[in-house]
């Protein structure tokens, strides 16, 4: 009897070890934390931050008292002595103002903290950020933090990463205090391995100590710091540079004459992403920098870069991403881009490259996704070979000229595209069937663009292949055509339609206004002269139906047609009709139900413009 009372105490204690030892949250830690989610509603987000708010699932959503926060989504606790060590609640649906003594600098254990993408309203980082002593990883980037930096983030001399990046389309961002905060940064936070401050406004020079004092520093991130001087020396073991959009830089590495890439760029050995796009860079391309052979990304876009590229290009086998457009090159397109197996990006548009398009022998499965060679100077037919590249999901061949017909059967096997744009082709004589066009299988393709290109609608079929039912946007300005496109009317998630700048004659058909998805049509600077048919119902239902179910068509541009009479009430009445410009004074001073010749009719404009009188 007594050993059996024995076992049973026995058990009871064990299980009730077991229970403490599962138990790992301290109860001032999950106070601090339930404090905290009691600071920010999920309420109020709006503009970009809905697109970074996931509210299927909220972390906090398991944040609950009387329950051991180390289980909760987004914390981390320490094994032994149940201490928070990191929390995570990027994209929780954050809003509200930071309060500068917020429960969250009682965790004074914390290594990993993590607030990315969450709305924080203009708030100033609070200067007790320093009190988290033990941080290695802080995450603020995209959480609407304005003002100065505080000086005293400097004094978290244990991080190994700092992100304070943030949206550049953002009014309010974060700046350098005026003491300069790059020199400090380098002096104080000597363990850093990445760095990204995307743009923060740091409007300063590059200390020249700052990568010397920076020995583990792999990722370095300053798009759009509004940077100026030259680069300090960098060290072979970096592995990401990204200096774009820093137009003031004389220099982006050490030892450039004037704003050239010097050659001793090919001891960057690790290096694999480099990004110099949108700076005022120029001269040639030393070969040495296709040497780097781990470069996984290279952006070299919007510059003054001029010269040839190199054809020994295929050194570069992890390239995945190569983008040079808008510069000076010249010569001829280096077919051996397209033998890099591991290629998805290739942009190449608005240079001076000429000649014949070669694509060559593609003798493994092309990776390539997007392929841009608008704006240059290249003639001749598209090669064949370009439907070996199934993967392509975007092409823009624009300003092509062919010499000759444009056969797009060639275009059949590219079954992933998305977006095809081909405008302004020169076809010489010819023109691009467009039956051909809406009869190739691209099931997926949601953008057509053959704008400024001559195009052909003879024996134009009346409706299109359930394969190409999924077009969302449609451009075809410019193309010489002179009536209706009726297959138009059979594109049920059509949303945007151009036809401007054509000669299309007679009326705007009914069918029109009757697409359900359709945002915005531009039909100025044709011959229309009226409409076919419109509602004669113009109860709220009606407007409804036509506007808000169709997500609101927002303009309708007849600018520079032949309309005459009385303009169809369904305008006049529409609560949405923001800016109504008739094309003459004397219009303008007429009765608002009749119009000269030339209408010009913008519906839902943008905020600044005047509300119809």
């Amino acid at each position: 009897m007594i050993g059996t009372i024995f076992l049973l105490f026995f058990s009871i204690s064990s299980s009730s070890y077991t229970y403490a030892s599962l138990t790992l949250c301290r109860p001032d830690q999950r106070d601090a934390l339930l404090e905290f989610k009691s600071e920010f509603n999920d309420e109020g987000i709006q503009g970009a931050w809905t697109s970074f708010c996931v509210t299927s699932s909220p972390k906090r959503k398991s944040w609950e008292n009387n329950t051991d926060c180390c289980y909760w989504d987004g914390i981390t606790c320490d094994a032994n002595s149940g201490v928070v060590i990191g929390v995570d609640l990027s994209s929780s649906c954050l809003h509200g103002h930071f309060k500068p003594d917020s429960s969250l600098f009682r965790l004074q254990y914390l290594r990993s903290l993590n607030l990315a993408y969450n709305d924080f309203n203009a708030s100033s980082i609070p200067t007790r950020i320093n009190e988290l002593t033990g941080l290695q990883r802080l995450n603020l980037s995209y959480t609407s933090f304005s003002g100065e930096i505080p000086t005293e983030i400097l004094h978290l001399t244990k991080l190994v990463s700092l992100d304070l990046s943030s949206i550049f389309m953002y009014s309010q961002t974060l700046s350098s205090p005026r003491k300069p905060f790059l020199s400090q940064l380098a002096q104080n936070l000597t363990n850093l391995r990445q760095l990204d401050l995307s743009h923060v406004n740091l409007s300063s020079e590059m200390p020249q100590m700052m990568i010397s004092n920076l020995t583990s520093l792999r990722s370095i991130r300053l798009h759009g710091c509004n940077l100026f001087g030259r680069f300090p020396r960098l060290s072979p073991t970096i592995r990401s540079i990204d200096l774009s959009v820093n137009p003031h830089l004389e220099s982006s590495l050490p030892e450039f004459n004037g704003r050239k890439i010097p050659s001793s760029i090919g001891n960057l050995s690790h290096l694999n992403i480099l990004d110099f796009g949108y700076n005022n860079l120029a001269g040639e391309i030393p070969t040495a920098l296709f040497n780097l052979t781990k470069l996984s990304s290279l952006s070299l876009a919007s510059n003054h870069f001029t010269g040839t590229l190199p054809h020994n290009i295929t050194s570069l086998s992890n390239l995945n991403i190569f983008h040079a457009a808008s510069n000076s090159f010249f010569g001829t397109v280096p077919s051996t881009f397209f033998n890099i197996p591991c290629l998805e990006s290739l942009d190449l548009g608005d240079n001076q490259f000429s000649g014949p398009l070669e694509i060559g022998n593609i003798s493994s499965m092309s990776k390539l996704q997007s392929l841009v060679l608008s704006k240059n100077n290249l003639t001749g037919p598209i090669p064949t070979s370009i439907s070996k590249l199934v993967n392509l999901v975007y092409l823009d061949l624009s300003y092509l000229n062919t010499r000759g017909p444009l056969d797009v059967g060639i275009f059949w096997h590219l079954k992933s595209l998305q977006q095809l744009t081909l405008s302004h082709i020169n076809t010489t004589i010819a023109r691009i069937d467009l039956n051909a066009v809406l009869s190739l299988p691209l099931k997926s393709l949601s953008i057509l663009d053959l704008s400024g290109s001559h195009v052909s609608v003879e024996n134009m079929r009346s409706s299109v292949s359930t394969l190409l039912s999924q077009l969302i946007y449609l451009f075809l300005s410019g193309c010489g055509i002179t009536v209706f496109p009726e297959f138009i009317s059979s594109l049920q998630y059509i949303s945007m339609i151009d036809l401007s700048n054509n000669s299309i004659k007679g009326q705007v058909p009914a069918w029109l206004w009757r697409l359900p998805e359709l945002h915005y049509a531009e039909l100025s600077y044709n011959a229309i002269n009226g409409f076919k048919e419109f509602p004669k119902d113009v109860s709220r239902t009606m407007m409804t139906d036509l506007f808000h179910n169709a997500s609101a068509i927002s303009s309708r541009g007849v600018a520079n047609n032949h309309l005459t009479g009385k303009l169809p009430d369904v305008f006049l009445n529409d609560c949405n009709l923001r800016s109504l410009n008739v094309g003459s004074k004397h219009g303008a001073q007429q009765n608002q139900r009749h119009f000269p010749i030339l209408v010009r009719i913008l519906t839902r404009a943008t905020p600044t413009s005047p509300p119809l009188q």
